[in-house]
């Protein structure tokens, strides 16, 4: 993929980031914002702010405190949102990321190169147990392990959500989730660069932009949608998503990435009170009977404790989570028996009830004629059908691509792919200890599948990727299948999910909130039943998976969070 040339207001950005991680000198940053053009007074603030960021950051790391009034453990998209909230009021907090702080790398920066992450330096390898309706394979369950964590290597993609999922979060969870307080925590993420809009925020820390409307295929999609009987819709306006819409992504006018780490994270560094702390591995919790006291990790080789005067917040994701509860005693006899964890607090729910959105890899379509290079983030259209009844959001989500990814099948330009997934599983899962040793992976089995509706609705899915395919608006565009499997009948539709089925990246349940410690691990307050000054704000605690991407519906539930504990703007 040719790499696009950077605007002199990308240089600006990226040099801005290498000064914020200190990986430039004052002199060289003020000398090449200089050849740029900017003024020498501009180039002195930004310099300022940046040096002063670092300076902070390497202080607080030189000497670091034996107590905090909060800890977070994840600077994950979550953990980026609740250390600006949380320290914008003075609290001292300390942020614990396992993973680095390079987010100045062009593959993380640009948004045409998010494909580049899996399996490199910014991304947590994960793999499943064999998957009995996937043809026994192992499959990919990765996450970024960076600051903004999966924030910073996914693909931008911005659904806000259908109304009829949070209302399911408000009946299952309760009244704190309802659909107006999420609603409103939505609205404070995000400015919508399109313009004023009613139902879109315009003040938040992250960038929602469009730019696949003058794309080539995306008309041709819209028009796909409308033959098969859907309407378009605005499918961020907070209703239904019923339709096709035109797609929107966390990318700034410069096609830069717009994360929780750019967004909320990095504006926070010359905080005296906010301490981030990379590449560190938290070990286990500290508890004193029903209390959490604090972590336990290992910094610069050596066994480290830090306590939490007033709360510990796990911000590790759907998989690491549950993974520290288990490793410090929470969860059944029956998970931690085995190996030897003493059971300090018994919660069945931990680490059960996992799942996750199904996607459907390699439906290629060749192209009748060379595209153009695909723009942003290479999506250009959402389309959502559905077998489930209209009082459920829709259950069958496509992603309508520019170009083919993760596959080198097709060359740049020559192809483009429509990519299914279910969104609504109703197979669920567990994920489980291996060893007491916190370095050593989990056991991850999502059951993808195995509720038999599921294979019906996956072949159901495919079967709409086939006739999007085949509509008089796309046949100007493609010439057909680049697959030479037939998918005539059900067998045939089987066998392709069987090999092409995988993760849509969405993991989610392991530590569900609810109304009842019998069934779920945290509260409507993200309190963890039982245990005080404990909260879990990932997306861990959604007890169903929504119908979209989840990446905005979890900074939503981190603004949740924050409001709830009297962090939030407006709500002190």
């Amino acid at each position: 993929m040719k790499k696009p040339d950077l605007t002199v207001g990308d240089q600006i950005d990226v040099l801005e980031k290498k000064a914020l991680q200190g990986r430039i000198s004052r002199r060289d940053l003020l000398r090449s914002l200089a050849a740029l053009g900017v003024t020498a007074t501009s180039a002195l603030s930004l310099a300022d702010h940046a040096e002063a960021a670092w300076a902070n950051q390497k202080a607080r790391r030189a000497s670091l405190r034996d107590e905090y009034d909060y800890i977070i453990v994840g600077v994950g998209s979550s953990g980026c949102v609740l250390a600006n909230r949380l320290s914008a009021s003075g609290a001292s907090v300390l942020a614990i990321e396992a993973g680095s702080d390079r987010i100045d790398q062009p593959k993380i920066d640009e948004a045409i190169r998010w494909i580049e992450n899996p399996f490199t330096d910014t991304y947590w390898s994960r793999f499943t147990e064999p998957q009995a309706a996937l043809d026994n394979r192992s499959l990919l369950a990765g996450s970024g392990t960076i600051w903004g964590g999966s924030g910073s290597i996914c693909a931008m993609i911005c659904l806000r959500g259908d109304i009829r999922d949070y209302a399911r979060w408000h009946q299952l969870v309760g009244s704190e989730w309802n659909p107006a307080a999420l609603r409103r925590a939505y609205l404070r993420t995000e400015t919508y660069l399109p313009g004023d809009r009613p139902h879109r925020g315009q003040h938040g820390p992250l960038i929602v932009s469009r730019f696949s409307e003058d794309y080539v295929l995306t008309p041709a999609y819209l028009d796909a949608g409308r033959e098969l009987g859907l309407r378009e819709i605005d499918n961020n306006s907070g209703g239904f998503l019923d339709g096709v819409s035109i797609s929107e992504a966390h990318v700034t006018a410069e096609g830069r990435r717009s994360g929780p780490a750019q967004g909320y994270l990095v504006p926070a560094l010359a905080r005296p009170n906010l301490t981030v702390l990379s590449n560190t591995l938290v070990n286990s919790l500290v508890l004193r009977g029903s209390r959490c006291r604090g972590v336990n990790t290992v910094v610069d080789g050596a066994p480290r404790t830090f306590r939490a005067a007033r709360e510990v917040l796990l911000c590790a994701g759907a998989l690491e989570s549950p993974k520290l509860l288990m490793l410090s005693g929470i969860g059944s006899e029956e998970q931690l028996a085995p190996f030897r964890i003493p059971l300090r607090h018994k919660l069945r729910a931990v680490g059960q009830s996992f799942h996750d959105h199904v996607l459907l890899y390699n439906f290629l379509l060749k192209a009748r004629s060379t595209l153009p290079p695909p723009v942003s983030n290479s999506m250009g259209a959402f389309a959502y059908f559905r077998t489930n009844p209209i009082t459920s959001a829709p259950n069958i989500e496509l992603m309508c691509g520019t170009m083919p990814f993760f596959t080198d099948a097709l060359p740049l330009g020559e192809g483009f792919n429509i990519v299914p997934l279910l969104v609504k599983p109703r197979s669920r899962g567990t994920v489980s200890l291996t060893s007491n040793d916190p370095l050593q992976p989990l056991k991850i089995d999502p059951h993808y599948l195995e509720d038999p509706q599921d294979l019906d609705d996956m072949v159901t899915a495919l079967d709409r990727c086939l006739a999007v395919s085949q509509t008089q608006a796309l046949r100007p565009f493609t010439t057909g299948l680049f697959s030479q499997t037939p998918l005539r009948t059900r067998e045939e539709k089987v066998a392709f999910i069987a090999a092409n089925g995988g993760s849509g990246f969405h993991q989610v349940g392991t530590c569900a909130a609810g109304r009842n410690p019998a069934s779920s691990v945290v509260d409507a307050g993200f309190r963890v039943w039982g245990v005080d000054n404990l909260r879990i704000v990932d997306g861990s605690v959604i007890p169903e998976v929504p119908a979209v991407n989840t990446h905005a519906p979890i900074l939503t539930l981190a603004e949740l969070a924050a409001e709830l504990m009297g962090f939030a703007p407006g709500y002190r």
